[in-house]
C-alpha cells in the first residue's frame, strides 16, 4: 500500500520491475503480484478490513491497472477480483499517472481548468487591479498541486502564462504584444523587487520539488525515503546552497555533495576528486560509509593530476579530524530564522539569486 506518496507514482511507476498490478479503490493504491496466491489474500485481507471497520470495498468500483502483465495473467486476475481493468495513463487524487512519459493530452485538463475560472463577460467590468488579484490567487493557484509532484514541460508553463497574460492585460484568454504595458518577466517578480507579485510557475515549481528533497533528509520515516525524486536540477542546486548539516552519526549526510565540512561540500572542497567519482556513489554514499575504513577512497577512479592530487591530500586532511557520535545528523535550511525549509523562502532565493549576476 503506497499510502501518503500519491503525488509521486508518476514518476516511480517505470522503475517498477516484473509483473504488478496496481488497483485503485477510492483513495488507496495497492501495488500485488499477478499470482492467485497474492490475489486471494488481497482479497481476504480487504473482507477482513470491511468486517472489523465497517469499510467495505466495492470492487466492481475499483480499477486494476497491469503493469508489465502478460495476457494469461490478467485471466487469473479477472478471475479472483472482479475489478474493472483500466490502462495508463489515469488519473489518480487529481492528478495524471502514467508507466511513460506524460502526453501533451494528459496535461491539456489543467489548462482548461485555468481557462474556465476566466470570468467571461465579467472581465469587462473589473478593473486593472481586479484582474490582478485573480490571475495571483486564482489562476495562479490551480496548477501548484501539479507542480508539487510532477516535473512539467516548457510548454505547459507558456500555456498557462498566455491565459494569464491576456486575462490581466486585456480581460480575455490571449493579448498580443502591443497590449502588454510591461515585460512578463518583471510583472513575475515579487512586489519588493518591482514586480505585481503575480507568481512565476517555473520557479515556484523548482521551490516547490525542493521541498521533496528537505523532508527526504529531515524525515527519514517517510515510505518513499529511498525512492528516486523527479527534480529538475534548478531545485536540486538551491537546496545543496541553502542547506548545511551538522554531522551526528552521518548516516543521513551525503559524504560528497553535502555541506558537512565546516559548512562546505566536498564537491567544492574538492572538485577534481569529486569529478572522478562515479554518479551513483555520489548520490549515495552517506558519511558513515565513507569514513568507515576510509571507504571514500576506493570510490575514486581513475587517476588525478597534479592539482586533483594536491586536493586529495588536502581533503584526508579534513575528513581524518570528524569523528561520529551517536546523534541524529541536523540539517538546517540557511534561508529561515528557524532552520525549517519554507517555499516562501526558496521562491524568493530564486530572484535575489538572480539580480545578483
Amino acid at each position: 500500500m503506497k499510502a501518503g506518496a500519491e503525488g509521486l507514482l508518476q514518476p516511480l511507476s517505470p522503475r517498477i520491475s516484473g509483473q504488478r498490478l496496481s488497483l485503485y479503490a477510492d483513495d488507496v493504491a495497492l501495488f500485488i503480484r499477478p499470482s492467485v496466491e497474492e490475489l486471494q489474500v488481497t482479497r481476504e485481507i480487504l473482507n477482513i478490513f470491511g468486517s472489523a471497520s465497517g469499510l467495505h470495498t466495492n470492487l466492481q468500483k475499483s480499477n486494476i491497472i497491469p503493469i508489465n502483465c502478460e495476457e494469461n495473467s490478467m485471466t487469473t486476475v479477472s478471475n479472483t477480483l472482479p475489478c474493472s481493468i483500466s490502462e495508463f495513463p489515469c488519473t489518480y487524487l487529481g492528478l495524471p499517472l502514467s508507466n511513460k512519459k506524460l502526453r501533451k493530452i494528459d496535461l491539456m485538463p489543467w489548462i482548461e481548468k485555468i481557462a474556465n475560472k476566466l470570468p467571461g463577460w465579467k472581465a469587462t467590468l473589473m478593473n486593472r487591479a481586479g484582474r490582478i488579484t485573480m490571475v495571483r490567487f486564482v489562476l495562479s493557484a490551480i496548477p501548484i498541486y501539479l507542480l508539487i509532484a510532477i516535473n512539467v514541460p516548457k510548454w505547459f508553463i507558456k500555456a498557462i502564462d498566455k491565459l494569464r497574460r491576456g486575462f490581466l492585460w486585456k480581460g480575455r484568454e490571449q493579448a498580443n504584444g502591443g497590449c502588454c504595458l510591461v515585460s512578463w518577466e518583471k510583472v513575475m517578480r515579487p512586489l519588493d523587487l518591482g514586480g505585481l507579485g503575480i507568481p512565476n510557475l517555473e520557479v515556484m515549481a523548482w521551490a516547490l520539488q525542493a521541498r521533496w528533497h528537505w523532508q527526504k533528509k529531515t524525515r527519514a520515516d517517510r515510505p518513499w525515503n529511498n525512492l528516486e525524486l523527479p527534480s529538475h536540477p534548478n531545485a536540486l542546486a538551491l537546496l545543496a546552497t541553502a542547506v548545511r548539516t551538522e554531522l551526528g552519526n552521518g548516516n543521513n549526510t551525503l559524504f560528497w555533495t553535502d555541506k558537512w565540512v565546516h559548512g562546505c561540500s566536498v564537491e567544492n572542497l574538492a572538485p577534481n576528486v569529486f569529478a572522478c567519482v562515479p554518479p551513483r556513489i555520489r548520490r549515495r554514499q552517506t558519511v558513515a560509509e565513507a569514513l568507515t575504513n576510509d571507504a571514500w577512497v576506493s570510490a575514486i577512479r581513475g587517476g588525478l593530476n597534479w592539482i586533483g592530487i594536491i586536493e586529495y591530500l588536502q581533503l584526508w586532511d579534513c575528513v581524518q579530524g570528524f569523528q561520529l557520535s551517536e546523534q541524529e545528523d541536523k540539517h538546517i535550511w540557511n534561508l529561515e530564522a528557524g532552520g525549517c525549509y519554507s517555499s516562501k523562502s526558496a521562491y524568493r532565493a530564486y530572484f535575489f539569486w538572480v539580480s545578483t549576476f
